[in-house]
Parts: C-alpha cells; structure tokens; sequence
C-alpha cells in the first residue's frame, strides 16, 4: 500500500496572495489612469507613469502563456517570481505609505502678525479650480481673513490644455471671495512641487518678506512630502493640510504620491 502525502497548502496561498496582489495593483494603477485621462489635454509623457504602470501590472500575465513556451525553464521562473514579488511589493508598501501619510497629524499653525500663506497649486479646468485645489485655496481663505496682515503667494504653472496659469486661476479664486488682490502674489512658472518651493523662496526675497511667519498650504496627503522637500531647501514654514472629500480623488492623487517618492528616492531627484 502506497503511503500518500498531504499537499502543503503553501503553493496554493502564494497563488492566492499573488492574485490579490496581482488585483490591488490592477486596481490602483488603472484608477489611476482613469483619473488621469479625464483631464484634458495632456501631452503623451503626463500619460506616461499611469500607462507604464497598468503594463507592468497587466502585461505579464497575458504574455505567461509564451513566456512558458519559449523562454527557458530556469528564466521562466525567475521572470514569473520577479513579477510577483514586484506587485507584492508594491501592494505592502502602499498599504503602509498610505497609513503613514494618512497618520501624519498637522497642528492648525498660529496666525498672527505678517504671514505669507504659501498655496501648492493642483489642476484646474476650463479657468476654475478642481475640488482637491478648491480645498486648498478655502483654507487659505480662511487664514487670510482673520488675518488682515497675512498675504498669499499662490503657485503653478499652466496646466495642460488651459490658458490660465493655476496661479492666476487661484488668485482670480480669492479675490472673488473678497481677498483684495495686493495681498496676492503669484509664481506662474512652477510645474512642480519642487518648482513651488523654489518660487516660494524667490518671491519671499524679492518682496522682502523674510521675517514673516509662513504657513505652506496643500492637501493632507501632500503635506509629508512637502516637509520634506521643505527641510531640503531651507524653507522655515508651519504646514496646513486640507481635508480631501472625494475618495476616488484621494486614492489616486495617494497613487500619485506614492510614485513622487519613490522617483525622488531612486534618483535622489531633489533638483
């Protein structure tokens, strides 16, 4: 009589933790895409990150069959367990970056005195703020008047298929609400985060504004990466995060984030 052996349950578990892995990766990526794709314009590069992405995830299990076929046994094998411990990877680290953001705790900063209210520009449409920017700019708002003395400088360059600039859009925003627009300075030229801080600190000295208090306003999501980057130049500032209330926005804009990091850290990208 022929002894049998029980079947470790092992090759089954990893095949099912790579499926959800596999799933949430899907998931994230061609969120993301959608996202992207719905603002218009857009050259190919800003399309770029979100196709490549959905590819990685995607392509490797559609190609598995030829892969099997014609590539050798051994290199089959380590081009399949590569992929899954990329998604897995991925999958893990999201899940903890997203937490770890998501956990960081922003103090309302004291707002009195001379105070230069620092405004990260995000996308716009048709010349009008999008919600997550909108979220931003009521924020400033907020500070600004009940605070005669602060100031804003709002930052962003023209956004893909707009005519405005996002500075000018976030300015035309405030002063709509009552903001007389000599308490408002624009940096047109910044296409990203580091371009903000930069226009920030060249505004700040052309204008003077050395000694006042500054309050570096964004999303909640965006405040992390921008103490960060903050510290890196130099940029002495309270931070304030507004709270973003679309959570498909929040989930692909977290996306986003996640790819900002790990495109700094592997390029050490701080330029």
């Amino acid at each position: 009589m022929k002894n049998r052996t029980t079947a470790a349950p092992w090759p089954k578990i990893m095949k099912i933790l790579t499926g959800v892995f596999c799933a949430f990766s899907g998931f994230c990526f061609f969120e993301y895409f959608l996202f992207t794709l719905s603002g218009s314009g857009g050259s190919f590069t800003y399309f770029a990150l979100p196709i490549a992405a959905m590819l990685v995830v995607f392509l490797p299990p559609v190609l598995a069959g030829v892969g099997r076929k014609h590539l050798p046994g051994g290199l089959y094998r380590f081009v399949r367990g590569a992929y899954f411990a990329g998604v897995a990877f991925f999958s893990v680290t999201f899940v903890i970056f997203w937490f770890a953001v998501m956990g960081y705790g922003t103090e309302t900063p004291v707002n009195e005195g001379p105070t230069a209210v620092l405004v990260y520009g995000c996308r716009t449409k048709a010349g009008e703020p999008r919600i997550m920017l909108g979220q931003r700019l009521d924020l400033a708002y907020d500070f600004l008047k009940s605070n005669p003395e602060a100031v804003a400088i709002v930052s962003g360059s023209v956004d893909a298929g707009e005519q405005e600039s996002e500075a000018a859009v976030m300015a035309k925003y405030l002063t709509r609400r009552g903001i007389s627009a000599d308490r408002i300075y624009l940096d047109e030229d910044a296409e990203s985060t580091k371009g903000n801080i930069r226009g920030f600190l060249k505004i700040l000295e052309d204008e003077g504004m050395d000694d006042y208090h500054l309050i570096s306003i964004s999303s909640e999501f965006h405040i992390p990466r921008i103490v960060w980057l903050c510290g890196k130049y130099g940029l002495d500032c309270d931070f304030a995060g507004s709270v973003s209330s679309s959570p498909s926005g929040l989930f692909t804009s977290m996306v986003r984030e996640y790819m900002a990091y790990v495109k700094m850290i592997l390029l050490n990208d701080y330029s």
